[in-house]
């Protein structure tokens, strides 16, 4: 009865004692889910001993190491990487999954000291990668843009390039694609360098090339960046490295210096990847197959204003510089003077009697060039970094006179599909911009002249109220041989004058007609006047301030001393807040300019290379 009782008692509560485990072990994964979270080792080692199989114990340390790599705890990565020595071990085939999904986990997140670590692991254990566990990290990180990790990833654990070959390159075209989209120019050299024809490839199964990537970033050249004169000088001098503590001495100086050295280094590595992808073309441009590759490339970069990438180019296969766009048959200077890419429009100084005919040719719609100056720019960003839509009205005139002085008599009245002339054309796409333009001329002017006005009248009643007081019996001031009272007279009478002269230019400005050809000098003119005449005229007013409070309080200048620095105030706030605009003006009317007629010579190829324009799919002529 007894031993009965017991094997009942043992059948009655197994399920309850089972039920127990199962919870005892979620409680476990929990806990353990927990210390990863709180970065709690010790939690962690508690929760894997309480783990009581194998099998519960390998897919806990399985997703526990690919949520540490997720969060980024190293020191829950190296526990975790220990804890594979003890009893419970898991086969190779399954140590090897979870490694490389935790890699991939770490590499996507740019954990580079993990991705060190979990490398360190695979060469003390000897555990052996396959190639494309080696590669699929690598693509995790320049997906990202993780810079050191990809360079960890590829200085030290070199990817095998079959892979990167296979299938007609694709998983090398991605790579490519990602480090010149980021700008990890000499990962991209290094991959040039081991198989070239990747460069000016586009797999099907992708919708860019390498090729067209660079094309799309200027900014990795030096015609793209404006550094200033004192930056132009280091740029020129800057072929040294600098101590490691150089930077937290002198910050300031160093860091700038350090900055203009980095991007000198990015302006070689991209100009070598440019000559190497050049080569590459003029192997490949001998295949039909790669034409269309290359021409959309070289369209690309005339829409970005790429000047170095489209020189280059040209250079070493001079028959691209017959090319035109296939839907609209617009060679690359006119589609240069459709985006408003001046950088690219200035090539064609260079050119010898070629660019005549390039000149003269019309697109589809019979359109000439000056037609195609004469319409909207289809980019936003061409007027986007304009002040004022009156200097966009300026800046669409200066392109449309540009274009004018380099075509015939022809060119001005001949008429496109639409019976329009380019200076009809440029009329009516132009005529709401010259509208804005018309109505923010006309606001500014009212606004200033209403200053004017209230600073003429301010100095025509204070001129009247003698600082000081007068004599009863001779009406004399009383200070008239005060020099303080004669500087508040002189500074009194200019700013009145100079404020009734801006009124008269404001007042010009509102009634002034407004014509297309009114924007170019003469409306800009009378507000860079109007501006800095109102700027004499608030200055003297503040001059005359001082020198009236100086003379009434001679018998205490200590009061009149911290006054000095208030009145100065108005006058630095009008110009720091309207100097930007006035130095545009300036520079817009008055400055070198966007076009430059002196272009050295840059295409120096024999003519017998001249063809028929090329669609950018096939080649065929084009006769207008």
């Amino acid at each position: 009865m007894f031993e009965k009782k017991i094997d009942s008692t043992k059948s009655d509560f197994s399920p309850a004692l089972e039920q127990m485990t199962e919870l005892d072990e979620y409680d476990a994964y929990l806990s353990l889910s927990q210390a990863i979270s709180n970065d709690d080792l010790e939690g962690l080692k508690d929760s894997l001993d309480q783990l009581r199989n194998a099998d519960a114990w390998t897919y806990a340390f399985e997703k526990s190491l690919q949520k540490a790599c997720s969060c980024g705890k190293l020191g829950i990565v190296k526990e975790l990487l220990r804890e594979l020595m003890r009893p419970y071990h898991m086969s190779n085939e399954r140590l090897k999954v979870t490694l490389s999904s935790a890699l991939d986990i770490a590499a996507g997140n740019g954990n580079s000291e993990i991705v060190k670590e979990l490398y360190d692991y695979y060469t003390e254990q000897h555990v052996h990668l396959g190639r494309y566990e080696l590669v699929t990290p690598l693509l995790r990180a320049s997906e990202a843009g993780h810079r050191d990790t990809i360079h960890y990833l590829y200085d030290n654990n070199k990817p095998p390039f079959d892979v990167l070959k296979a299938n007609q390159g694709y998983w090398g075209i991605y790579l490519l694609l990602d480090v010149i989209f980021y700008g990890f120019l000499d990962i991209a050299v290094a991959i040039v360098d081991e198989f070239p024809p990747l460069a000016v490839t586009k797999h099907p199964g992708q919708s860019s090339s390498p090729l067209k990537i660079l094309a799309t970033k200027p900014e990795f050249f030096r015609s793209h960046c404006d550094l200033g004169f004192w930056g132009r000088l280091i740029y020129s001098c800057v072929d040294f490295d600098f101590p490691a503590d150089s930077e937290t001495s002198k910050p300031n100086l160093f860091q700038r210096i350090k900055k203009i050295e980095e991007l000198k280094e990015r302006h070689s590595q991209a100009h070598k990847l440019l000559q190497k992808m050049c080569k590459a073309v003029q192997v490949m441009f001998k295949d039909e197959s790669w034409k269309a590759t290359v021409h959309e490339a070289l369209l690309e970069a005339v829409e970005n204003g790429n000047e170095e990438f489209f020189t280059e180019i040209i250079k070493h296969n001079p028959r691209l510089l017959w090319i035109s766009e296939a839907n609209s048959r617009r060679n690359l200077f006119q589609l240069a003077v459709k985006f408003r890419k001046e950088k690219i429009f200035n090539l064609i100084y260079g050119l010898d009697d070629r660019k005549v005919k390039l000149l003269r040719s019309c697109d589809q719609n019979n359109n000439n060039i000056l037609h195609i100056v004469a319409y909207l720019s289809p980019r936003p960003d061409h007027l986007s970094k304009i002040s004022g839509s009156a200097l966009k009205m300026q800046r669409a005139i200066q392109w449309y006179g540009e274009v004018r002085s380099l075509v015939s008599e022809l060119e001005v009245i001949q008429k496109n599909n639409e019976g329009k002339t380019p200076r009809q054309v440029f009329e009516e796409s132009h005529e709401p911009l010259r509208k804005q333009g018309e109505e923010w001329m006309k606001y500014t002017a009212t606004a200033c002249s209403f200053v004017a006005a209230l600073i003429a009248t301010v100095t025509f009643q204070a001129i009247f109220t003698v600082p000081g007081g007068t004599d009863e019996t001779s009406g004399k001031p009383l200070l008239l041989r005060d020099l303080h009272f004669t500087a508040f007279i002189m500074s009194d009478a200019l700013a009145f004058f100079t404020s009734c002269t801006s009124v008269l230019i404001f007042l010009s400005i509102l009634t002034a007609r407004y014509s297309f050809d009114d924007f170019i000098v003469s409306l800009p003119r009378k507000m860079i006047l109007g501006l800095a005449i109102l700027f004499f005229s608030i200055a003297s007013m503040l001059v005359a301030f001082i020198t009236a409070l100086s003379s009434s309080m001679r018998q205490r200048p200590s009061l009149v001393v911290p006054m000095k620095p208030l009145a100065s105030l108005p006058g630095l706030l009008f110009l720091m807040l309207q100097y930007p605009l006035l130095k545009e003006m300036i520079s817009s009317t008055y400055g070198k300019g966007l076009f430059h007629r002196n272009k050295k010579s840059w295409f120096l190829v024999p003519k017998e290379t001249q063809v028929h324009h090329v669609a950018s799919s096939s080649e065929g002529s084009q006769n207008h």
